[in-house]
């Protein structure tokens, strides 16, 4: 009996990872998306995990919603931020904001 839950715990693990890999390929995915669309120059080439947490979808069940961070810039010299938020595999918002505190996108 303890084997079988190690092995399911283990299989859980592993689950969550890919999932997790998954989820970072699109928010990196949505973050040059986004910076290609206002000429900016995606960073980094990299997204870095900022907040997890579990929420309910349309439907009830739970799952992820996940926020990423990435640097972007638009002249070339000025380092700005920006957000992508994932719920499950789904794009739900990328933000990019300027050194004024605003928001382009």
């Amino acid at each position: 009996m303890t084997s079988i839950l190690i092995l399911l715990f283990l299989a859980l693990i592993a689950w969550f990872w890919m999932n997790t890999i998954r989820a970072k390929e699109i928010a990196m995915q949505a973050s040059a998306i986004a910076c290609q669309q206002i000429n900016a120059q995606f960073l980094d080439q990299t997204a870095s995990l900022k907040k997890i947490h579990l929420i309910r979808n349309k439907t009830g069940r739970l799952g992820f919603e996940r926020t990423y961070s990435f640097d972007f810039s638009r002249d070339r010299e000025s380092r700005e931020k920006g957000l992508v938020t994932i719920t499950g595999h789904i794009v739900r918002q990328v933000l990019l904001e300027e050194e004024s505190g605003s928001t382009i996108l």
